[in-house]
C-alpha cells in the first residue's frame, strides 16, 4: 500500500473519530442539561416533603391533643356515671394516671420504672 492510500484511510478513520467525538459532545451536554433539569426536580420535590412533613407534624399535635381532650373528658362523664349510679362512693382519688393494684390505686409512674 502506497504513502497516499495509507494517508487517505487515516484520514477516513479522523474524521470517523471527529464525527463520534462530535456526537459524543453533543450527547454529554444533553445529558448534563438533563441531570440538572432532575438535579432541580429533585430539589424541589425535597421542598415539597420538607413542607408536607411539616403540615403532618401540626395534623399530628392536634389529633394528640384532640384525643387527650376526648380520653380526660370521657374518663370524667365515667366518673360522673359511676358516682351515679353508686350513690355515696368516693371518685376523688379515681384518675386516669392511677392503676388498680391488688384493690389499690398505685400512679402508672411506678410501672414506668
Amino acid at each position: 500500500m502506497n504513502r497516499e492510500q495509507s494517508l487517505g484511510k487515516t484520514e477516513v478513520a479522523l474524521a470517523k473519530k471527529t464525527d463520534e467525538c462530535s456526537r459524543l459532545t453533543t450527547e454529554n451536554k444533553s445529558l448534563q442539561a438533563k441531570v440538572q433539569e432532575l438535579t432541580s426536580a429533585l430539589a424541589s420535590k425535597d421542598q415539597e416533603m420538607v413542607a408536607q412533613a411539616a403540615n403532618f407534624k401540626v395534623v399530628e399535635e392536634k389529633l394528640v391533643g384532640e384525643s387527650a381532650t376526648s380520653f380526660a373528658e370521657g374518663f370524667a362523664e365515667a366518673l360522673v356515671q359511676a358516682a351515679c349510679a353508686n350513690p355515696g362512693i368516693g371518685v376523688s382519688g379515681c384518675s386516669p394516671l392511677n392503676k388498680v393494684v391488688d384493690g389499690k390505686l398505685v400512679p402508672l409512674e411506678a410501672f414506668e420504672e
